[in-house]
C-alpha cells in the first residue's frame, strides 16, 4: 500500500485540556508521534498531492500530511493514540460539520477488523495469489483486538477551532500494512501512519 505524506511545522501554539484531562492537538506538531516510527519522504510527497486532489473544493488556507512507517503491528499504534490522545470509541452523535464548525470535537476513532475474505484463499486464473488458511495462521500468532478479531485499520479524528477563527480537522489513519506475504510464508510486520491536518478558513478571512 502506498500512501501519504509530510507535516511541516506551523505556528499554532494554543492546546486545550480535555475532558479525561488529555492535551488536545491544536497544531499539527503538537500531534505525538509513535515512537520509532520514520518519515517516508516519497509518500508524503506523494499523498499530499492526493489529498490536495480529494480537498480541491474546499475553501482550506492550508493542509499537512505526513506519512510514517513503523515495525509494529497496528494494535500496539492505536493504544497509543487512544492513551495520548484520550480518544473515545465511536463517531460522537453531536460531531460537526467541517463546513460549518460550531464548537471543538474530542477526538474519537473507530476500528476495522480483518475480513473474512482474508482467510480464503484467492486467485489470478490458476495461480493462488493469497493463502487463506496460512494468513490466518499466521494472524493468530497476534493477540486478538477483539473477540475473534484482529485489528487491520483505525481511525482518528478531532476538530479545534484557532484563535484567528480558522477550524482545523486533524485525522490519523493507521492501517497494516500487507506484512504478510503468502507466497513467501513470511510475515514483517509494518504499520503505517498517516497523519493529515485541514485548516479551514475562518468567515472572515473568506470574506
Amino acid at each position: 500500500m502506498k500512501h501519504l505524506s509530510y507535516l511541516f511545522l506551523i505556528p499554532f501554539l494554543f492546546m486545550c485540556i480535555a475532558s479525561k484531562g488529555q492535551i488536545i492537538p491544536y497544531a499539527p506538531k503538537e500531534i505525538p508521534l509513535y515512537p520509532g516510527a520514520v518519515q517516508n519522504m516519497e509518500a508524503s510527497k506523494q499523498s499530499l498531492k492526493d489529498y490536495q486532489e480529494i480537498f480541491a473544493g474546499e475553501s482550506l488556507s492550508e493542509l499537512y500530511v505526513s506519512v510514517y512507517f513503523v515495525k509494529t503491528i497496528p494494535d500496539d499504534v492505536c493504544r497509543f493514540y487512544i492513551e495520548k490522545l484520550g480518544s473515545t470509541q465511536g463517531f460522537p452523535e453531536d460531531n460537526i460539520d467541517f463546513q460549518n464548525p460550531e464548537k471543538n470535537t474530542n477526538p474519537w476513532y473507530e476500528v476495522i477488523a480483518f475480513d473474512e475474505i482474508w482467510f480464503e484463499d484467492q486467485f489470478e486464473g490458476d495461480i493462488k495469489i493469497h493463502d487463506g488458511k496460512w494468513f490466518k495462521a499466521a494472524l493468530s500468532e497476534r493477540n486478538q483486538w477483539a473477540n475473534g478479531e484482529w485489528l487491520q485499520v483505525a481511525y482518528f479524528e478531532w476538530t479545534v477551532k484557532l484563535q484567528n477563527g480558522d477550524w482545523v480537522r486533524h485525522f490519523i489513519d493507521i492501517m497494516d500494512d500487507d506484512s504478510f506475504d503468502s507466497r513467501a510464508k513470511t510475515v514483517n510486520n509494518k504499520t503505517i501512519i498517516t497523519i493529515v491536518s485541514r485548516i479551514k478558513k475562518s468567515d472572515t478571512e473568506e470574506e
